[in-house]
Order: structure tokens, then C-alpha cells, then sequence
């Protein structure tokens, strides 16, 4: 779906003097289908809005418009079980600098496909000092992800840890928990992207555990009893290393096993209401 029109994909397009290809400059967000349903839809659509504010990007449709347009490409494409992938660009600039009018490309893909091992024994994340700017929006630069990812791929690492100060944030994309030996959930409240996944976990730890909504600190995982991500492609997923530091025994921890259970429940809950 480019600006309402369906097309192949092989044939969807945008100019050369689009500011996402000229500066990098746009928005995109990202969620699943499950029986033909976007899961927990109406805060995907939440953050779009909030993203389009932050980078002072203006919306071509209204929020009913664009959730119309998702549901066709949905409805088109007959897939039950899939990805979408939603882009609001600069638009087109001229000068190749100044936003105009964005463009709006809505892309349906197969689901991301996760080996069943990395949720039973857990990952590796490796450690980069760095800060996003603009955390708050989910921005299409990820250029230091990116870079990372030969370095990244040679460690072993799911993902790339950012850190800065002595406080860590999140990882490229998805935000990062750990469980200290008292069983408290922490997690960063701010200078992150506030993940859709991230609040339906936070909902769901607050009926049964101790929450903080605090940076962790590198010494902390030292001491950490267990680690997690979170994120729209690996709902909960545990952590079981970082760089050289083991988390915990090395294995995914009880807190982390419960809150994977609950989540899966609280996913099938919403796709039945």
C-alpha cells in the first residue's frame, strides 16, 4: 500500500528526492498478525502518532483512514498469520533538506521466524556505548545497529546492548529487563523507545512481582538474577549473557519462564476479544 494505492510489491516505489532516501529522515513501526488480527493494534497506532509528533511529521490520513488501510492490505493479501511493516517518510524534498508532505508505505510480509532454542535456553547480548537520539520516536536510522551487525554476528550476539553513563537503555530493537535476587523487575522508564511489547509486560509483572522503572547498570548485571528482552517479533525472549558477564546460573531464570507463559496467554486473550 503506497499513499492508499495497492500495488505488488515488486512494483511499489517512491522518488529519489524522498527525504527517508536523501537524509535518512522518517518513521516506521512494526507489528504482527495472528489469525488475521493485528495484535494489541490500537497502541501500534498509538505510537505511530506519538513518533509523527516527535519528528514534527504529519500524518497524510486520519488514524481511522490508516487503520482502514491496514486491514485491507490484510484483508487483500489473505494471510492469517503475518508482519506489518508501516514507513512515514520525509517526503519529497527538493532542496534534499525540508519535509514536505510524507509519503505513507504500508508493507505486509511473512511473520519473523525465531528458533524455538533461543527461548528455551536464552541469548547473548553484546555491549556498545552509545544513546539513541530521539528515543522516544521510532525513527528509520538505525545506521549504528546496522554498522554493528559484523561485529555484532562474530561475538554470537541476538543484539546489540546500548549503554551510556554506566546506565543501560535497550538494545537496537527491543527493550531490555532484569530480575534482581529479590525478584524485582527493572527496567529503563526513560530515553528508550516505550515498546508496545514493553508496556503489555510491565501490565501483566505489576499482578505478580515488584516492578522499577529505573536505568539498570552495567555493575548490576553482575548481580542480575536473570535478563530479558522484549519486542513485537520476540515477545519475551531471556538473556543469559552479556559480553563476558553470565547472567545468573546461565539459564533462563523462573520470573522470566512465568512472564513468557503470561504473555502468551495475555496475547491469546486479546486475539478472542
Amino acid at each position: 500500500m503506497v499513499n492508499g494505492e495497492l500495488v505488488p510489491k515488486e512494483q511499489a516505489a517512491l522518488g529519489v528526492t524522498d527525504l527517508a532516501i536523501q537524509r535518512g529522515y522518517g518513521l516506521f513501526d512494526y507489528f504482527v498478525v495472528k489469525k488475521g488480527r493485528p495484535v494489541f493494534f490500537e497502541d501500534y497506532l498509538d505510537r505511530v502518532e506519538q513518533s509523527a509528533k516527535w519528528l514534527q511529521l504529519d500524518l497524510p490520513v486520519t488514524r481511522e483512514e490508516l487503520r482502514q488501510q491496514i486491514l485491507q492490505l490484510i484483508r487483500t493479501n489473505g494471510e492469517l498469520e503475518a508482519a506489518i511493516k508501516l514507513i512515514l517518510t520525509g517526503g519529497y524534498a527538493e532542496d534534499g533538506y525540508s519535509p514536505s508532505k510524507s509519503n505513507l508505505v504500508i508493507i505486509e510480509m511473512p511473520p519473523p521466524m525465531h528458533p524455538a532454542s533461543k527461548f528455551e535456553r536464552g541469548v547473548k547480548l553484546m555491549l556498545y556505548d552509545y544513546h539513541r537520539t530521539f528515543p522516544s520516536a521510532k525513527s528509520i536510522n538505525y545506521i549504528v545497529g546496522i554498522y554493528l551487525l559484523p561485529q555484532q554476528r562474530a561475538q554470537g550476539a541476538e543484539d546489540v546492548l546500548f549503554h551510556s553513563g554506566g546506565h543501560i537503555y535497550e538494545t537496537t530493537r527491543a527493550n531490555f529487563f532484569i530480575v534482581t535476587n529479590d525478584d524485582v523487575i527493572v527496567t529503563a522508564g526513560e530515553g528508550i523507545l516505550n515498546g508496545v511489547t514493553r508496556k503489555q509486560t510491565l501490565d501483566i509483572a505489576r499482578h505478580h512481582f515488584k516492578v522499577e522503572e529505573r536505568s539498570p547498570t552495567v555493575e548490576e548485571l553482575k548481580t542480575a538474577k536473570e535478563a530479558f528482552i522484549t519486542s513485537s517479533t520476540r515477545p519475551i525472549m531471556p538473556v543469559v549473557q552479556v559480553d563476558d558477564v553470565v547472567i545468573g546460573n546461565g539459564q533462563p531464570g523462573a520470573v522470566t519462564r512465568r512472564l513468557m507463559v503470561l504473555m502468551a496467554e495475555e496475547v491469546e486473550r486479546y486475539l478472542e476479544g
